[in-house]
């Protein structure tokens, strides 16, 4: 063969290996020949069975419009797990056809032009399609400084205060509202239970962003001229002020405990009396030990409840083929129709994305049980039901998810004394600073 002929057909297997990687296939994979489609999310075992079924039923449902489908979906592990690896795809081509995704991580996405405005997808539905969704978790989705829809919603949660039921009942202690009213109990729990912490916060930095919110501390901004906001004083007094209840052994984090652990693992074995953590982790906090309670978490002004959005919306990644993302928005539409939005919150703790399903005959079954046919899942659901005009977001721009991750690492550092709080929030603005785009 001579040189010329090698160098024509050497990239030309080259370009042939690389369609058949693993990542959903090239841009021209499903045009003819099944579709194959790749979801990654972070899903643990439960809620990923149930998810499964959806896209078994889905593979019978659409074997018309798609015969012989394929779809593999696979957990990436946590959020930050998920965002680091399709960072990492981006560039090399080997995205996911779809993923679960933060409206922080698709800020970066879209930076990087790798996914696709599914507004056009929406446009092609009958009228009042959007209308269904709940309008707060639908408008996350044209929340980024390009305009168009990159992302929607597909469950979502919020933060809940579980507590030890059981030990309440049995010395007469009332669920707080305030967080006045938190620190008292703290340390009424610490004179009765001296060898137990009373409050655990699964996330170091909701802890952070929700006081942030609540006492009107500026945290981020969407001027681009001036993103980050949180290296103030009255931040620091706020840190420092949880540094002192922390050595006074009345609260961790889940930065701040041993080995990392979950404060929800520690609430369920009895080391704490209380965990304050996501709703989409309900499962986690149910233990055989202990009756669990479920209330809203203290707020700082009385009645005036401020609770951070979150779970997962699913974005489109652009590379693929017209015919792939059109089977992935079919996908996306069947696992968040009315029937399985209503049956995943049921089964998993997070709230319907869809007003329809709130009203369906079997979410208002489990959202009025009472007596033995209710469970934890059942007073998550109550006890979220009221807190939907309760929730806030915070602007999303490329480096918010940074900013979100380093001021968690603010409050784990200064709890745990490896970093002064001046160190702590120099070191957060400066690695802000240097993921902002050149």
């Amino acid at each position: 063969m001579t040189f010329k002929k090698r160098a024509i057909i050497l990239p030309l297997l080259l370009t042939l290996l690389l369609a058949g990687c693993d990542g959903g296939g090239s841009t021209t994979d499903g045009e003819s020949g099944p579709v194959e489609l790749t979801f990654w999310h972070t899903m643990g075992q439960a809620n990923q069975t149930v998810v499964r079924d959806m896209i078994a039923n889905f593979k019978v449902d659409y074997a018309e419009k798609y015969p012989g489908i394929k779809i593999t979906d696979s957990s990436q592990g946590g959020y930050d797990d998920l965002f680091s690896k399709i960072k990492s795809a981006i560039p090399a081509g080997t995205t996911p056809t779809m993923a679960f995704c933060y409206p922080d991580h698709v800020a970066h996405y879209i930076d990087s032009g790798a996914v696709e405005n599914l507004q056009n997808y929406v446009d092609s539905e009958e009228a009042g399609f959007a209308d269904d969704f709940v309008s707060g978790y639908w408008n996350e989705g044209r929340e980024y400084q390009n305009p168009g829809l990159y992302s929607v919603p597909f469950s979502k949660s919020t933060e809940a205060l579980f507590y030890n039921k059981t030990f309440f009942d049995m010395h007469s202690l009332e669920v707080p509202t305030t967080w006045n009213e938190m620190l008292e109990l703290c340390r009424d729990i610490k004179e009765i239970a001296p060898n137990v912490t009373p409050l655990g916060y699964d996330s170091d930095s909701n802890l952070y962003i929700t006081l942030s919110e609540q006492l009107g501390i500026p945290y981020t901004s969407s001027n681009p001229e001036t993103p980050f906001l949180f290296n103030n004083n009255r931040a620091k007094e706020m840190v420092t002020y949880l540094k002192d209840l922390y050595d006074e052994g009345l609260f961790v984090t889940k930065g701040a405990s041993p080995n990392n652990s979950y404060t929800s693992t520690q609430f369920t074995e009895g080391k704490a009396m209380m965990t304050i953590g996501s709703t989409g982790g309900t499962s986690y906090n149910q233990s055989p030990n202990f009756d669990v309670g479920v209330a809203i978490p203290p707020s700082y002004v009385a009645d005036e409840p401020a609770v951070i959005s979150q779970g997962p919306s699913i974005t489109i990644f652009s590379r693929f083929s017209a015919r792939q993302k059109e089977a992935a928005w079919d996908l996306y539409k069947y696992i968040s129709n009315t029937a399985n939005s209503a049956r995943y919150s049921i089964m998993t703790g997070y709230e319907p994305v869809r007003t329809s399903s709130y009203a369906t005959e079997e979410y208002q079954m489990h959202l009025n049980a009472e007596g033995a046919n209710a469970n934890l899942f059942t007073n998550v659901a109550k006890v979220t039901y009221t807190m939907r005009d309760s929730y806030f977001f915070s602007p999303v721009f490329v480096g918010s998810a940074v900013a979100r991750d380093q001021v968690g690492g603010i409050i784990s550092n200064v709890l745990l004394g490896t970093k002064s709080v001046e160190a702590a929030f120099q070191d957060a603005l400066i690695e802000c600073v240097n993921s902002l785009p050149e």
